[in-house]
């Protein structure tokens, strides 16, 4: 019984944490042309790094020195499950324009 508390409250916790990155969130580019961005998609507080360029990303590779955005691995894949069914039913966004 007290596994089950820890596991309801550590659960509960995971859940409310990615509500309140998500209040704090917007529409991000999520593909990258050469000069434009393609499509955009939700993302929470710290799931977007506007400072970081993306890893092998055409634009990346072509201006190297130049920064673009970039998604956080850690934070994206930490909240993946709850991001996917936020961007599904929530913030459904394929084509959003920013």
């Amino acid at each position: 019984m007290k596994a089950l508390r820890i596991i309801s409250a550590v659960l509960l916790i995971y859940i409310l944490t990615y509500a309140v990155l998500s209040l704090c969130g917007r529409y991000q580019p999520i593909s990258v042309g050469i000069d434009h961005v393609e499509a955009y998609s939700w993302a929470p507080f710290g799931f977007y790094d506007a400072d970081h360029a993306w890893s092998g990303s055409v634009y990346a590779v072509q201006h190297p020195t130049a920064k673009t955005g970039g998604w956080s691995r850690f934070v994206t894949l930490t909240f993946y499950p709850l991001w996917e069914l936020d961007t599904h039913f929530i913030h459904s966004s394929h084509d959003k324009a920013a």
